[in-house]
């Protein structure tokens, strides 16, 4: 099998098999540190997932508020308005799943 090298974010060696459409799922890896957030709320196409490796966090999804912690993970529809803070006093890092139909 043929692979192909990709960047991302936070990870060393990301590979896709050929013949794949790598945008239909990205994944990266995010540090955010304390009392801090990546970017604002946001939408775009399909659903995204958040893994939480260290850290506290709280994903916002339009108005609702939730929080995650270390080895928990949260599936959100990105169409709405969604976000993610750090809610920890320590640097929280997580993994991001963006899958497109």
């Amino acid at each position: 099998m043929k692979v192909n090298a990709l960047p991302a974010k936070g990870i060393s060696r990301y590979l896709v098999a050929e013949g794949l459409d790598p945008e239909k799922v990205r994944v990266h890896i995010s540090e955010v540190e304390a009392g801090s957030r990546s970017h604002a709320a946001h939408t775009h196409p399909g659903v995204e997932g958040f893994y939480m490796l260290e850290g506290r966090a709280t994903v916002e999804v339009e108005e609702e508020r939730i929080p995650l912690g270390p080895n928990e993970m949260i599936f959100v529809d990105a169409t709405k308005p969604h976000g993610i803070s750090n809610a920890g006093s320590t640097r929280m890092r997580y993994m991001v799943f963006i899958a497109r139909g």
